[in-house]
């Protein structure tokens, strides 16, 4: 079974903001951002908006596109580290928003692997349609990592974006994709260099004179960089074991924008091109696990994903963990 991109949808909250803005703001030096981070400017969302309300937006606009309702899709995922709450889920927010009339049962549920999540609810929406006879699943991502930024921290408060995508998959015997199992790893050395220390069941902000900056998000990214870059050959070469393919013979790759470094090492280090390099960071910031398919969504809306292609979607991600996925259209 193949799988076809019926649709995809972007929605990017607000007015872009500058790094120029930021710089003024918190007294950096003109050009510090593009400098250190490649970030010349990011959507962030106003303090109305929250995860449910971008997923849905996102969401709607993929159904509209697919000339679809909510009742018409067997399965919806979000995958991404953003939650409006511990509980419940964000999946059924969602759908709750989306139902316009009665209930429809189809199961929905959350895929949380931080930026590679996406690719993780992407893996499993393809052994739902291929093995569990589902027709349609639809998977959304948005993030708001800008409500976890320390100003504090100028290469985090400068680096990240917020945004959101949608994507609706179906079921064909012909055309469409042919997807091959995602490949991950995780090195748990690295479980705790990027993090927010309070918000979850060990620490509540409940006790007195809970330190402020532990409810930010902390990266040490030259540890995270040094631990990517050692395994990172490895991984590159059992992955091309399993697919038979060299990252040069891609028509696309869609890497995670993780750091303009990382960026500008991985297409220099193995010799790739800018034209099949999807490059999103200057223009949207590094927006967690809705990078990706923000990548995606680039192709998609050139027409570039066509028969003949082959994508390889490629990341890391907090734990440290790094994973790929070949599809071929």
């Amino acid at each position: 079974m193949r799988i076809h991109l019926k649709s995809c949808a972007r929605v990017l909250p607000g007015q872009p903001i500058l790094s120029a803005q930021l710089e003024a703001q918190n007294g950096l030096a003109l050009r510090w951002a593009e400098k250190n981070t490649g970030v010349l400017r990011r959507h962030w969302a106003n303090l109305s908006e929250n995860v449910t309300s971008l997923a849905t937006s996102a969401l709607q606009l993929a159904l509209d596109e697919a000339q679809l309702n909510c009742a018409d899709l067997d399965m919806l995922l979000y995958a991404g580290a953003s939650f409006d709450h511990p509980i419940p889920h964000n999946a059924c927010l969602i759908k709750q928003a989306l139902e316009k009339e009665g209930a429809a049962a189809f199961p929905c549920f959350d895929v949380d692997g931080t930026c590679l999540s996406f690719m993780h609810a992407l893996d499993i929406a393809h052994l739902y349609i291929q093995h569990r006879g589902f027709r349609r699943v639809a998977i959304v991502t948005a993030e708001l990592p800008s409500r976890a930024l320390n100003p504090a921290d100028a290469k985090t408060y400068t680096l990240f974006g917020d945004a959101a995508v949608a994507v609706i998959l179906e079921a064909t015997e012909t055309g469409g994709y042919e997807p091959e199992p995602a490949y991950f790893i995780n090195q748990s050395e690295g479980a705790q260099l990027a993090m927010i220390p309070v918000g979850g069941i060990k620490q509540r902000d409940l006790v007195p004179d809970t330190p402020e900056d532990s409810l930010y998000f902390q990266m040490n990214g030259r540890q995270l960089i040094s631990m990517t870059l050692r395994y990172l050959d490895d991984f590159l070469a059992v992955l091309a074991q399993k697919t038979g393919q060299a990252l040069t013979q891609y028509d696309y790759i869609v890497p995670h924008q993780a750091s303009k470094f990382g960026n500008e090492y991985f297409m220099q280090r193995y010799g790739l091109s800018e034209e099949r390099v999807i490059n999103t960071l200057s223009d949207y910031g590094n927006c967690v696990a809705a990078s990706i398919p923000l990548g995606i969504f680039e192709l998609y809306q050139q027409e570039k994903l066509q028969a003949g292609k082959d994508v390889l979607l490629i990341g890391t991600a907090a734990g440290l963990s790094i994973g790929a996925l070949r599809l071929k259209f």
